[in-house]
C-alpha cells in the first residue's frame, strides 16, 4: 500500500494543550502513546494504517502495537477519528472534523488512499423516512489513480 511520505522531521500543527484538550473532552486519560498519536494525526493530511502510524512514531520509544491499535480504536470510538476500511479490508484512520463528511478514492493498482472534497464529488440525497437523522456519510470509490493509469 502506498502511504504518505514519512513526516517525522515536520513541525506539529497542534500544540501540547491542543492534544490534551482533545483527550480531556473525550474523556481520556493522558498518555503518551495518546499524545504521539495525535501529534502525528495533526501533522498528516490523508487517511493512514496502523502500519504506518508504527512507523512514524518517534524512533527512541517502544512502541507496542497493540496499544496503538487500542489507541486508535478508542479513537475512533470517541470521535476523535474516522475508520475508513478500504476493499482489500485494511482500516485506514484519519482525523475527524466535525460535520465533515467526504468521500475517498482508492487506487486498485498502488492502493494509494485521497481524500475527495466537494470539487471532486457533490454528492444529494434525500431520506423520505424522517425517523433518520444523517450525522455523516462515507463514499469509497475504487478504480485507477492518475499515477498508475
Amino acid at each position: 500500500m502506498k502511504q504518505p511520505s514519512n513526516v517525522q522531521n515536520k513541525k506539529p500543527a497542534g500544540t501540547e494543550n491542543q492534544f490534551e484538550e482533545v483527550l480531556h473532552n473525550a474523556e481520556l486519560k493522558i498518555t503518551r502513546s495518546r499524545m504521539e498519536v495525535l501529534r502525528l494525526f495533526y501533522k498528516i493530511k490523508k487517511p493512514v494504517t496502523h502500519h504506518y502510524i508504527m512507523d512514524n512514531l518517534p524512533l527512541a520509544e517502544n512502541w507496542d502495537r497493540v496499544t496503538i491499535y487500542r489507541t486508535l480504536s478508542e479513537f475512533s470510538e470517541k470521535n476523535i477519528l474516522r475508520q475508513l476500511i478500504s476493499s482489500d479490508r485494511l482500516s485506514y484512520f484519519e482525523l475527524k472534523k466535525e460535520n465533515h463528511s467526504h468521500g475517498h478514492f482508492v487506487c486498485n493498482q498502488c492502493g494509494s488512499i485521497e481524500c475527495l472534497n466537494e470539487k471532486i464529488i457533490t454528492v444529494s440525497f434525500k431520506i423520505e423516512d424522517s425517523k433518520y437523522k444523517i450525522d455523516s456519510y462515507e463514499i469509497l470509490l475504487t478504480g485507477v489513480c492518475g499515477d498508475c493509469k
